[in-house]
């Protein structure tokens, strides 16, 4: 029977294109799959107002994606 994951993952894209991941999840398997499910799509305004402590995951400060843990 598959566990639970609490949290999030935001995906950020521009134009067209995923430039950054940022995971917001608790009990990450050491090894295995997070099957995630998309169910929100918000412009940047948006999310800047609904994400009041994430504004920074927009900022994009090296190229490529960024996977971070937090």
């Amino acid at each position: 029977m598959p566990k639970k994951v609490e949290g999030c993952t935001h995906l950020i894209i521009k134009n067209g294109k995923i430039v950054n991941v940022i995971t917001h999840l608790s009990a990450l398997p050491k090894n295995g799959v997070v099957h995630l499910k998309g169910d929100k799509i918000y412009t940047f305004d948006e999310f800047k107002e609904s994400h009041i402590n994430d504004h920074s995951e927009l900022e994009i400060k090296e190229e490529g994606i960024i996977i971070s843990d937090y």
